[in-house]
């Protein structure tokens, strides 16, 4: 029987949850495991700053901003590195976290094209009724509209194809090392060129072989960082880093912090990083900058 994605690779929002005072999340049933990764719901009260940092994961979000004077719908991919988002306050947000190898929403432009534009008007690039809006809109709870959302989902037919199934493959290759596989070795393991598994990686997935075990690596290194009382020391060896240096490069390539300026902001304190150490790249703003990308 085949494993399911959610028991090998659970991607996570940490500082959604801390961030958030409401918060409420669900794991979809094992019917729904291999396409979608998580139901959450949240809202900003007036108290907070409006904005909320967001760390690289793979995944495809549809996002639902269910305001009932002016709800809108995006599709929100993984940032490449840790940024702040800006959300309205005291309104709901209702989203959906697709596995990036889904096959129930077939989107028309490709997913590369989605992750470098990072947010994009839903109804803009997938082929949906806008009245999904107003149905989620007039569901008040987190568990209705879940079902609404469920039953969406189970009169979808998801696409089969073989070049499909070639980069589910190696997905799942990459899921059950926990990102440690090189594209070597999916090469060996499938009998095709390098450049081919790139290729059909970059256009079902969007991100490389490579980028992409380096997201889920991180997505397990922050998850034994914030929830397991493991020495840094227990978290490189076992996640295959060469020394220190390798493991602190890496993190603060898609954090712009060290592991242990995360962990403290995690627990709900704030660093003392100079906003000059961050970087913006087009729209993309890194954390601390003074102009976040918006969900408003």
């Amino acid at each position: 029987m085949r494993e399911t994605k959610s028991s090998v690779f659970k991607p996570a929002q940490p500082e959604m949850k801390s961030n958030c005072r409401f918060y409420m999340e669900y794991e979809p049933d094992k019917v729904l495991q291999n396409e979608v990764s998580l139901f959450y719901q949240f809202q900003l009260d007036e108290t907070s700053s409006g904005t909320l940092p967001i760390i690289p994961d793979g995944c495809l979000d549809l996002l639902f901003c269910l305001d009932p004077s002016s709800p809108f719908a995006v599709i929100a991919t993984s940032p490449e590195e840790r940024c702040s988002y800006a959300f309205k306050q005291n309104c709901e947000y209702f989203g959906v976290r697709l596995f990036p190898e889904q096959s129930n929403f077939k989107f028309q432009c490709s997913i590369k094209e989605l992750i470098q534009q990072q947010q994009i008007p839903l109804f803009d690039v997938l082929n949906m009724e806008h009245s999904l809006l107003e149905e989620l809109t007039v569901r008040l709870s987190f568990k209705e509209r879940i079902m609404y959302f469920h039953s969406l989902l189970n009169t979808k037919q998801s696409e089969v194809d073989y070049e499909r199934n070639l980069t589910t493959y190696c997905l799942d290759r990459i899921y059950s090392t926990q990102g440690m596989l090189n594209i070597r070795q999916l090469s060996l393991e499938t009998g095709y060129s390098d450049r081919y598994i790139r290729k059909k990686f970059e256009e079902y997935v969007g991100f490389a072989p490579k980028q992409f075990s380096q997201i889920v690596r991180l997505q397990h290194s922050v998850h034994e960082l914030l929830n397991e009382s493991l020495h840094l020391d227990d978290i490189m060896d076992h996640y295959g880093f060469y020394d220190k240096a390798h493991f602190y490069k890496e993190f603060k390539k898609h954090m712009a912090l060290t592991p242990e300026q995360y962990k403290y902001i995690s627990n709900g304190f704030h660093t003392n990083i100079p906003a000059e150490k961050t970087s913006e790249k087009g729209n993309f703003i890194m954390p601390l900058a003074p102009i976040p990308k918006t969900y408003k």
